[in-house]
């Protein structure tokens, strides 16, 4: 009898997270009830051996290339029953009827486990906040969060989309995905101040009665106004003063 194969990605994904050999076969030990099977007699060399054949090192990692790593982390966890993965575009695929208006080499990963989609429903027809962090690695992927306010009226956040486009088109693939799992209609919508995040949200959800934009990016433009006013102020008397 061999372990079987939902048996392996589940120690191969515990490898991932950097779980010791030795607390993964404690784990399988103490799951021991009145049925003996075969995964309760794996051994060391068993879980060495599902380290190679996933190809994970001992940093649990799937691959020195990153991005061949998270490609190959993503294919584990879709082959999940509760997989978490939304929506995946990988570099190198181009398909114009999956996924109109992106190019091959785009990237479009968008992430909900269960938890977050039944946030999503219970929460999602109130307040809706959407936020960009930029930089985050060096393949110029961006993390867009899509976030809930709970009954204390925090952050809970219901979706990660990581892309290396901003824009409406990469967005709007994003928001349509996330709808199938939850269908909503936010009386308010917090975003920065670009357009993109607003444009595809209205475009597939609708637009919402309210539209904020986050505080520091409202300060920020205006620190930006003031030192347009000050420049021109200051083009004024410089003009003046060769008059």
């Amino acid at each position: 009898m061999k372990i079987t194969r939902e048996e392996k990605e589940d120690i191969a994904r515990k490898l991932e997270n950097k779980i010791p050999i030795e607390a993964i076969l404690d784990d399988i030990r103490n799951s021991v009830n009145e049925k003996l099977e075969r995964i309760h007699l794996i051994k060391r060399q068993d879980i060495k051996n599902i380290k190679v054949e996933y190809n994970i090192s001992s940093d649990g990692i799937l691959d020195t290339n990153d991005v061949v790593s998270l490609t190959k982390w993503v294919e584990g966890l879709r082959n999940r029953e509760d997989s978490p993965v939304v929506l995946f575009k990988d570099q190198n695929i181009f398909d114009e009827d999956l996924y109109p208006g992106m190019k091959a080499e785009d990237f479009l990963l968008v992430i909900m486990n269960a938890s977050q989609k039944d946030m999503l429903k219970f929460y999602g027809n109130d307040t809706i906040c959407l936020d960009f962090t930029h930089g985050i690695n060096a393949y110029g992927f961006d993390l867009a969060t899509l976030l809930v306010l709970d009954d204390k009226r925090e952050g809970f956040p219901a979706a990660f989309i990581l892309s290396n486009r901003q824009d409406s088109t990469a967005l709007k693939l994003a928001f349509a995905a996330i709808k199938e799992h939850a269908c909503i209609a936010p009386k308010v919508l917090m975003t920065d101040d670009t357009e993109s995040f607003f444009n595809a949200w209205k475009t597939v959800f609708g637009i919402p009665e309210k539209r904020l934009l986050c505080t520091w990016h409202v300060d920020r433009s205006w620190r930006r106004w003031l030192k347009i006013m000050d420049l021109l102020q200051a083009l004024v008397h410089y003009i003046e003063a060769l008059a």
